[in-house]
């Protein structure tokens, strides 16, 4: 049985809906003084609907807009975290990962394109010293995404209709998450 949306959730639930581990949510704490959430005598954390919201925003300032955690706590202070919320609840609202997201798989005989090992190595270009930014690179949306096909793929077990169209593309994506890390 689902809870509701204004059920409290415990670290683990927060966690596993908002897509970081435990450990980060504890970490956020210490560095965000906006998200209390409430704990029991026990020392067990409950996070209320409007600490899940400020959590998704946050998670969302650090990965998909690149934000240190300088430059979020800065934007989180402007407002009391108000606007940082609003997009928190965006996102939780916003309709899970579903089936018609899920790449189309290669047929054996169409023409792949080259994967990363395949290609040339390019020598690093050396970069002049600059001033440190509020501001990371970018580049982190299509690492969001990637998670959010690799969560989705893990659930799909062999017993599923679905497992002979996307066996060839989990095990394409395991080998290059592999060459990743």
């Amino acid at each position: 049985m689902a809870k509701g949306a204004e059920a409290f959730r415990s670290i683990g639930e927060a966690a596993t809906l908002i897509g970081v581990a435990p450990h980060v949510l504890r970490y956020w704490e210490t560095q965000f003084a906006a998200l209390k959430p409430m704990k029991r005598p026990d020392g067990r954390r409950y996070y209320r609907p409007g600490d899940l919201d400020l959590v998704a925003g946050i998670c969302a300032l650090l990965r998909d807009d690149g934000l240190t955690i300088r430059g979020a706590r800065k934007l989180i202070d402007q407002d009391r975290g108000e606007s940082v919320r609003r997009r928190g609840a965006a996102q939780l609202a916003a309709p899970a990962l579903g089936d018609a997201a899920l790449p189309d798989p290669i047929p054996a005989d169409e023409e792949r394109l080259p994967m990363s090992d395949d290609l040339p190595r390019q020598s690093a270009i050396p970069m002049p010293p600059s001033a440190p930014l509020d501001h990371a690179p970018q580049p982190t949306a299509w690492l969001v995404r990637l998670t959010q096909i690799t969560r989705h793929l893990q659930q799909i077990t062999p017993a599923d209709p679905r497992w002979p169209a996307v066996r060839p593309v989990a095990l394409r994506l395991g080998q290059a998450m592999l060459r990743l890390g």
